[in-house]
């Protein structure tokens, strides 16, 4: 039987990728914003319902590295890249509004609303 990929994250959470995509090319990492569009959401950290680490890879690909977008107030998202530092194992999700995803996401934590 064929396993089916996880969704890309830009259809499960499309303002989070448009956000992150721009903040990206504004900080001079134009690859790394493009890795953005094949991104897939693996779901959410399962350490505690109120965790807000969505996985984007298997766990074996996160490195220590890590890019932290912060704005002034809003929004904040510290993103963990992948061991070769091409592309992303998860992200922190701090302060970002993820808007509506019941359909994709039934198991969103409840810290972010």
């Amino acid at each position: 039987m064929p396993t089916t990929e996880p969704p890309l994250l830009a259809d499960v959470y499309p303002a989070l990728v448009s956000f992150l995509d721009t903040a990206l090319t504004e900080e001079g990492e134009p690859a790394l914003a493009r890795a953005l569009a094949r991104l897939r959401f693996h779901g959410w950290c399962t350490c505690g319902h109120a965790c807000t680490y969505l996985i984007t890879a298997p766990a074996p690909r996160a490195s220590g590295a890590w890019i932290h977008v912060d704005d002034e107030e809003a929004p904040r998202v510290w993103l963990q890249l992948d061991q070769d530092r091409s592309s992303f194992a998860g992200m922190e999700i701090c302060a970002f509004d993820l808007g509506p995803a019941p359909a994709l996401d039934p198991h969103r934590p409840a810290a972010l609303g």
